[in-house]
């Protein structure tokens, strides 16, 4: 008996000692910090380089000629029936006939944000989630995708109780994540972490970033085929100067074929000595193919 007492007393002594404190301070952590990468999909990948080809010249030359054209992140717009929208437009995508709009209201009592979706059939709004907070709608191939922001600075408990939560719900871990539907009344699903989006002009594939929340400034770069629930990593580079200010842009050719990185970086790797980076970063000028799935670094001559 007396022997059970004191194995009983040394189990409670080591998690006294140990176990306890460690929860704590992972809990700590948590609250404090925010869970970094959790479920935000983000990975390291270095560059694999090849040299340009003749298509990837060509490509480089079609980017070149289009530089003058309207910057990528601002995307077209297309007539919609202002009678059926409440709110004021914030945000819209046209891919070929369709496009999806965000509006946002004001006042107390209003929905702050809804989403409709303009076709041949006139425009309508779309149900959304309850909760969610919607960010930047766009039109792929056969639906609507829209990015969900769900950041991880909340107060304390609050984050607690989500982290606990994404051990059972993994689509509660990513601070930005991408949802789909068929475009009408259809559920919404989430598809996979990620955020923005690039649509190709074909809806066939978009190229996202990931980035985690303890790693702001540092993403991977994905392609995306829309009719897929993953998304492969190209490359990852570190955004250079001032956080949230992206200091690079994707871009698509006109046949959806090829992708291009075009800005600066503070360099490709996820923590980088910082004397060994220039104050005003590296120049990058990258052409992805996706035929061949192939990574070209154009340089200065493009």
């Amino acid at each position: 008996m007396r022997n059970r007492r004191k194995n009983r007393r040394w189990i409670l002594a080591v998690l006294t000692a140990v176990l306890f404190p460690s929860l704590a301070f992972h809990s700590t952590c948590v609250a404090v910090l925010g869970p970094g990468t959790w479920g935000s999909g983000l990975q390291e990948v270095a560059p694999d380089f090849r040299q340009p080809t003749a298509l990837a010249l060509r490509y480089a030359s079609e980017f070149q000629s289009a530089d003058s054209e309207v910057p990528i992140d601002v995307p077209p717009t297309n007539s919609v029936d202002d009678a059926v929208l409440q709110g004021r437009i914030i945000w819209q995508h046209r891919l070929g006939d369709r496009t999806a709009v965000l509006t946002e209201a004001s006042g107390s009592g209003a929905r702050p944000r809804r989403v409709y979706l303009t076709d041949r059939g006139g425009t309508r709004e779309l149900t959304l989630p309850e909760g969610h907070l919607v960010v930047r709608p766009q039109c792929v191939g056969g639906g609507v995708v829209y990015e969900r922001w769900n950041p991880w600075a909340v107060p304390a408990v609050e984050k607690l109780q989500r982290y606990a939560a994404s051990w059972i719900d993994a689509t509660l871990r990513p601070e930005a994540s991408l949802y789909w539907a068929n475009g009408d009344d259809g559920p919404w699903r989430f598809v996979m972490p990620g955020h923005s989006l690039s649509v190709a002009p074909d809806g066939r594939r978009a190229a996202l970033l990931r980035s985690g929340a303890l790693l702001a400034g540092y993403f991977s770069i994905h392609v995306w085929e829309t009719d897929s629930d993953t998304a492969a990593a190209i490359v990852s580079l570190r955004e250079q100067g001032e956080l949230g200010a992206r200091s690079f842009s994707m871009q698509w050719s006109s046949d959806s074929q090829a992708l291009r990185i075009l800005g600066r970086t503070d360099g490709y790797a996820r923590r980088l000595p910082r004397d060994s980076i220039p104050a005003e970063g590296f120049p990058v000028n990258l052409l992805y193919l996706v035929g061949d799935r192939t990574l070209h670094d154009l340089g200065s001559e493009f």
